[in-house]
């Protein structure tokens, strides 16, 4: 295709974007009819385009930028716009109307359930439930791991050991190889498994059973402690931990009630299209996401969202509320699964079949669905397609910090 026919895709995207200034001058605007001219006006519109969002001018790089893990440089000038403007721009918040409608429906749907009938963690001593538990938290990044993960830590003891693993670098490997992640950032996930046996050994007699009576059965003070430890737990995976330990009765934790739903695809899926966290548009891509300011607005308000929905649902007069928004992660995290897909969505399309609709009430834990998803009347045709965030590390071969571009000199990602 020449440049010729393919400009007004150039032109339209011009358009759109002065629509919002001055509507009569995008309908009327037109690229140059001469090719040789078209392209100088596109060439020059595009290298200001990427000049304000990759590129790091002498100004800009004499400014710093505050990261989980140190300050950097900023790298653009779009990269501080972003920074300080992105949650007004996508306009994020909970909505507590919306939560007030998930809570009733929870109210009406749900009951009790305990992962524990789904993970055999029978047999298993509460120091090696806890023990397997910790290791595999950090692995957790959302691919296919064994649902039964404790079937390997009874079959091979070993690989869940600090002290083995210390002494033995090749369990670590061995670990990885049975849970299907070898391939996948190997490095990163051998030097976070090497930390935390370091760490259970060095402050826990090396076990993570200890780490509770440690920390006073705190549940609060005990995810500060795994989210700053340096071992590849954030917020999200030291919730799902707790979440187990107490669970599986390996734990009697305090303030318990404070572990929330954990912010991952599928319950940020379900919080956008429900409308319990608004956005005021569809997302924007993690190309535009500079240092995931957008994916941690959405995780942060995913969070408060299912926390002021299990709030609302403790206030309704009579109800059958679970103790901790933790507990209903599971129902959540399953209906992005099997309901709330990104494009198969179960308010569009019912489970036909009987044997298929007892299927899904067993695995998300409701009395009764009909097949279709419980929050169906809930969202509205503007919210049912909604994707959530996905996010580009900050750090890394091809993190944010190297894709930006010198000024003059183009290009980026510095391999």
């Amino acid at each position: 295709m020449s440049l010729s026919e393919s400009k007004r895709y150039f032109e339209k995207f011009l358009r759109n974007i002065l629509a919002p200034i001055n509507r009569e001058l995008s309908e009327r605007y037109a690229l140059p009819e001469n090719d040789q001219i078209s392209t100088e006006v596109i060439a020059s519109i595009l290298r200001e385009i990427n000049r304000f969002m990759y590129t790091q001018t002498e100004e800009i790089a004499r400014m710093k930028c505050a990261t989980p893990y140190g300050e950097v440089n900023y790298f653009s000038e779009y990269h501080k716009f972003w920074e300080e403007n992105h949650k007004a721009i996508l306009g994020i918040h909970v909505d507590e109307e919306k939560c007030r409608e998930v809570a009733e429906k929870l109210e009406e749907y749900y009951h009790p359930f305990s992962p524990s009938s789904v993970m055999d963690v029978e047999e298993l001593e509460p120091q090696k439930i806890a023990d397997a538990r910790l290791f595999i938290a950090i692995q957790d990044f959302g691919f296919g791991l064994p649902q039964n993960y404790y079937e390997l830590a009874r079959r091979k003891p070993y690989l869940f050991d600090a002290r083995e693993l210390l002494s033995n670098p090749n369990y670590i490997n061995e670990m990885l190889t049975e849970l299907g992640v070898a391939d996948y950032q190997p490095d990163k996930r051998i030097e976070w498994i090497r930390r935390c046996a370091e760490l259970l050994v060095n402050n826990y007699n090396g076990t993570a059973y200890n780490i509770a009576e440690a920390h006073n059965y705190d549940a609060v003070e005990i995810r500060k402690m795994l989210v700053n430890a340096g071992i590849g737990i954030d917020v999200k995976k030291a919730d799902m931990f707790l979440r187990d330990m107490q669970e599986f009765g390996v734990w009697n934790l305090r303030r318990f009630e404070e572990v929330s739903v954990a912010p991952d695809m599928n319950t940020m899926r379900i919080a956008l299209r429900t409308g319990i966290v608004h956005v005021r548009m569809p997302l924007l891509s993690s190309f535009m996401d500079v240092f995931c300011y957008q994916y941690n607005a959405v995780s942060g308000e995913t969070n408060k969202a299912w926390r002021k929905v299990w709030e609302i649902w403790r206030a309704i007069p009579n109800n059958h509320a679970v103790s901790s928004p933790a507990y209903i992660d599971f129902l959540i995290y399953n209906m992005g699964r099997k309901c709330c897909k990104a494009k198969k969505r179960r308010c569009e399309v019912r489970c036909s079949s009987r044997e298929q609709r007892k299927c899904i009430i067993k695995k998300l834990a409701l009395t009764e669905c009909d097949g279709w998803c419980i929050f169906k009347d809930i969202c509205d045709e503007n919210r049912k397609k909604l994707n959530p965030p996905k996010s580009i590390s900050i750090f890394g071969r091809y993190g944010w910090t190297t894709s930006y571009s010198d000024e003059g000199g183009g290009l980026g990602l510095r391999c």
